[in-house]
């Protein structure tokens, strides 16, 4: 006898596997995998007999750990699992008929005075990883730190959330930040899109289920990025010009902020160049269920003609509903 392909949403509730008590109610999940803000999930629910809107309605900040485990999907006997991760109660609908209850869950804990909260803070000869260390703490998550040494005078936190504050810090010099499993992570962007590919995606295959990839005239490419930086030699604000590699025509970029110095300058300038330029081509693909399509990875895409290339994945959705479907948003990967 042959062991059927399935896909299954294992659900823990504040400390409980409720996997199988919901089975028989359970209409879709789906895992929101995010770059630059917290992942989520989305649990939709048939209620028909009332119990998800009576005794079992989940509570703001109620606790869920989730999973998918795929059983036979390559071959038979096998098993794997996508840890979606931690999350926290945010939302709850109700609609009908027939009714049915949809929760949603943020990777983001409920800290005290709300997630929302906009703060002021400062911090003076200290590094980026200190201050984000602090900010983490602040939001109740621990942080994961991947990416260079970077050292500052001062740096003020002005009413700004936790997470829109290192958001905010990390763009500007070009590292990428994600909160997933209660941490607030903060990588090297550039240094990501030069691993290497997980897989390559071509045209043609059974598992690829539809695509969709665009240029954007409106992203057109800036050529070079201006800034300007203070010489403690001259006492003078110098202006920098980063003359973007490969981008022979395009607009410049003026940069109202200044730098500390050359090299600091230089810094930011190229990160505002990939800031910008970043998503002049990018696709959406949908695959069948495949749990290594994750936010974060590079992938290399054949046979899409003039859409061939190595591209980034900066999200990706799975979603079980019966079956198990992958949403991959991608970027062609730059050389700076």
């Amino acid at each position: 006898m042959t062991n059927t392909r399935r896909a299954i949403a294992n659900i823990t509730y504040m400390g409980v596997n409720i996997t199988q008590n919901i089975a028989p109610y359970l209409k879709s999940f789906t895992f929101y995998d995010n770059e630059g803000e917290s992942d989520d999930i989305s649990i939709d629910l048939e209620d028909r007999e009332r119990k998800w809107q009576g005794p079992w309605l989940p509570q703001k900040g109620d606790k869920i750990s989730a999973s998918i485990e795929l059983r036979n999907w390559y071959k038979e006997g096998a098993t794997t699992k996508l840890n979606c991760g931690t999350f926290f109660v945010d939302d709850v609908s109700f609609k009908g008929p027939p009714d049915s209850v949809s929760i949603k869950a943020l990777s983001v804990p409920f800290t005290k005075g709300g997630k929302d909260t906009k703060k002021t803070k400062a911090w003076e000869n200290t590094t980026l990883q200190t201050i984000l260390t602090d900010v983490a703490k602040e939001a109740g998550l621990k942080l994961v730190y991947d990416a260079p040494t970077f050292l500052y005078d001062r740096v003020e936190q002005d009413k700004k959330t936790p997470l829109a504050f290192a958001k905010s810090l990390a763009k500007r010099e070009g590292l990428a930040t994600k909160v997933t499993k209660e941490q607030l992570v903060i990588y090297d962007e550039l240094q990501y899109e030069k691993k290497a590919e997980v897989r390559t995606i071509t045209r043609g295959e059974d598992d690829v289920k539809s695509y969709d990839f665009k240029v954007s005239a409106a992203e057109e490419q800036y050529s070079k990025v201006e800034l300007s930086y203070f010489d403690s030699k001259t006492k003078k604000n110098i202006k920098y010009t980063y003359n973007v590699p490969g981008v022979k025509d395009g607009p410049a970029l003026k940069i109202n902020k200044r730098a500390k110095n050359l090299e600091e300058a230089k810094r930011w300038a190229q990160a505002e160049a990939r800031n910008k330029n970043k998503g002049s081509k990018s696709g959406k693909i949908t695959l069948m269920g495949n749990e290594k399509m994750v936010q974060g990875v590079t992938v290399n895409i054949k046979n899409f003609g003039a859409f061939d290339g190595k591209y980034f994945i900066e999200s990706s959705s799975h979603n079980v509903t019966g079956g198990y479907t992958t949403d991959i948003n991608l970027r062609e990967v730059l050389s700076y």
